[in-house]
């Protein structure tokens, strides 16, 4: 039951990223719909990583569809010209990607 959960919020989580990147994308040079999905991801995988329900387990299927290594990667590898720019996505998506992670632990407590 657990493993049909985790695939339901998986099938959830990738077409949201995909609809929240494509939103920002095209209105903004700045990948920012790649960063609000990782920072939500982040936050929720927090609130959630000390229970142990089956609604944990949708979440971390959600979770882990809707954030993102892959295009990250990507956004990076095409904005390695433009320091600032990359330097900004970098550290953006670390720093508060870790910071939300916190936040979300110290919530779920």
């Amino acid at each position: 039951m657990r493993l049909a959960l985790f695939l339901i919020g998986a099938g959830i989580g990738a077409p949201t990223r995909y609809l929240i990147d494509r939103f920002f994308r095209d209105s903004y040079r700045f990948p920012y719909g790649i960063l609000i999905v990782n920072l939500a991801g982040s936050f929720l995988l927090g609130v959630t990583a000390n229970q142990e329900s089956d609604i944990t387990f949708l979440l971390f299927g959600f979770c882990g569809a809707l954030t993102t290594w892959s295009a990250f990667a990507l956004d990076l590898f095409e904005e390695r010209r433009e320091v600032k720019l990359f330097a900004v996505n970098l550290f953006g998506n670390y720093l508060l990607g870790v910071f939300a992670a916190l936040l979300g632990l110290w919530i779920g407590r």
